[in-house]
């Protein structure tokens, strides 16, 4: 089991393993769904940030 799919399994993403199986054949894809997985995670953080600024 290779990074890329732990980090997936994590994600809950696994069950779309023909994406796995394209992003370790395509390194655009790969880099493409790390930098989605980066700007998800960062729009969630700042939403947490700007509601604890309120309270």
């Amino acid at each position: 089991m290779s990074f890329i799919e732990t980090i997936l399994i994590a994600l809950g993403l696994l069950p779309s393993k023909e994406l796995a199986t394209s992003m370790q054949s395509s390194k655009t894809l790969t880099v493409i769904v790390i930098v989605g997985i980066f700007l998800f995670a960062g729009f969630a953080f700042f939403l947490f940030e700007m509601a604890g600024v309120q309270s």
